[in-house]
This record gives structure tokens, C-alpha cells and sequence, in this order.
């Protein structure tokens, strides 16, 4: 019998534009002060903003707290194999 994966619950909080705290982080693709790309639950997550610095990251858990002015976030689509947009 196969085990059916459960998908993780994702919180992401925004405090005051300054303050962010997110769940189910599986890794830190890449940062700088201005932007935080991440994959959260499988999906690629980009965060924008000023000053940006991790406070503290630890893959075991998947929690993620940063701090800095943030002005942006986005989810990146999952996009469809190439024949499948083709034939639809």
C-alpha cells in the first residue's frame, strides 16, 4: 500500500513590512540584501526588499525568520512540460 504525502501547511508572516517569519522552507536557493529566493513546499518563492538579512534558518523544522524592509513576494508558477502545453 502506498503512503498517500500529506502537503505541508505554509505560514508566512509579514510583521509591520520589517519583520518575516515563513514555514515549510526547504531550502535557500540564494540571498543578497535586496532579494531572497527560496523553495518552500517545492515552489519557488522570491522575496523583495532592502537591507535583507536571514535571522535565523533551520531546514530541520522549515522555519525561516529575516528582517529588513520587504516589498515584494512571489510565487513562481509551476510550468507544464512543453508537449502538454502543445497538446492540449
Amino acid at each position: 500500500m502506498q503512503q498517500q504525502k500529506i502537503p505541508e501547511v505554509q505560514k508566512l508572516l509579514l510583521e509591520d513590512q520589517k519583520h518575516l517569519s515563513l514555514t515549510s522552507v526547504e531550502a535557500v536557493d540564494g540571498f543578497s540584501e535586496q532579494c531572497l529566493k527560496l523553495t518552500v513546499s517545492g515552489c519557488k518563492v522570491i522575496i523583495m526588499g532592502e537591507n535583507m538579512k536571514i535571522s535565523s534558518f533551520n531546514q530541520t523544522s522549515g522555519t525561516l525568520t529575516a528582517d529588513g524592509t520587504v516589498y515584494e513576494i512571489k510565487y513562481a508558477r509551476k510550468s507544464q512540460p512543453l508537449l502538454k502545453r502543445i497538446f492540449k
